[in-house]
């Protein structure tokens, strides 16, 4: 872990977002900006010296959100989707099941379907490719517009976040956070949240961004998954793995995996700054890299953490 000193804005949090220990400047592990908006600002990412999670500092406010969260931070947009699928999201959904079988959620996939719940779930696809292998599926999203895609979808979308979860407790036997608990700013009662909402026996299957990764120690403040300000904390496998262990959680599965344009984008910004090339060309390199990634991956290399517990 490279340390570089205490942080001069520690004071803004009292405890550790993920252990609830007391926070004296807790040591640095790197500062950067937002490179994927270019808003103005410089956040550091701080460590826990009790239970080694990271995190932003400074934490951001709603009112920040419209600076930092821009209309095209998000992958859907205001209008109706089509009615008619296109040939590309008919293969995201081919990708969707392909993650369910056999990436983080294939504990879930060999389940008796149940009742399943999407926190984050953005304008569905993930659980409404779980609703198709007969689940109920459920969700909470922040967004109203991405919420109401989720539900033409065939998705149960709330709007809110977990703490204004609608359902009772023990309601669902599966729990996905796919890239959501990164963005959120208390995870440790978020996590609690769940552990109530899941029945026994229930599983939670979570993906974040690895941040013991090789590539965040190769790229640093330019490491494409690091995302300043929008994630408020990262994970390692071991942060991960405490955060759940404090929720009453067994942890039973974990592996890693790379997402496709993280090593081109990781390169773009510690070249550009910022990500210049994003079309066709951008996709075709990403999916040339994927034999090499999926090679790394074999090792545990990969950019993204994967984690399922059950209760």
């Amino acid at each position: 872990m490279n340390v570089l000193a205490p942080a001069d804005d520690a004071t803004e949090v009292e405890v550790c977002p993920g252990c609830g220990s007391p926070q004296r400047q807790p040591p640095v592990l790197l500062r950067g900006r937002d490179r994927l908006t270019g808003a103005p600002g410089e956040f550091t990412v701080v460590a826990c010296p009790a239970c080694g999670l990271a995190y932003t500092l400074p934490r951001l406010r709603p009112a920040d959100f419209s600076t930092y969260y821009p209309e095209s931070y998000s992958a859907y947009e205001p209008n109706s989707a089509p009615a008619r699928p296109s040939l590309g999201e008919r293969v995201g959904e081919l990708q969707r099941e392909a993650i369910i079988r056999y990436g983080p959620y294939r504990e879930i996939w060999k389940r008796p379907p149940g009742r399943l719940l999407d926190v984050g779930c953005g304008v569905g696809d993930l659980a409404a490719a779980f609703a198709r292998q007969g689940w109920e599926a459920c969700g909470i999203e922040p967004s109203p517009i991405a919420a109401a895609h989720a539900r033409a979808a065939g998705v149960d979308a709330a709007v809110g976040t977990l703490d204004d979860a609608p359902w009772p407790m023990a309601h669902f036997d599966a729990i996905i956070f796919n890239h959501s608990l990164e963005h959120v700013d208390d995870p440790a009662a978020t996590m609690a949240t769940a552990a109530r909402l899941l029945r026994p026996g229930g599983v939670v299957a979570i993906a974040v961004p690895n941040f013991g990764s090789p590539h965040r120690l190769l790229f640093g403040s330019a490491w494409f998954q690091l995302d300043l300000p929008r994630h408020l904390q990262h994970f390692d496998r071991d942060s991960l793995t405490g955060l759940v262990r404090r929720a009453g959680l067994r942890p039973i599965a974990s592996g890693t995996a790379t997402m496709r344009p993280s090593p081109i984008g990781s390169l773009q910004y510690a070249v550009f700054g910022t990500l210049r090339y994003d079309g066709r060309g951008f996709r075709l390199l990403a999916w040339a890299l994927a034999p090499l990634l999926a090679l790394s991956d074999r090792f545990g290399a990969g950019d993204c953490l994967h984690l399922t517990a059950s209760k």
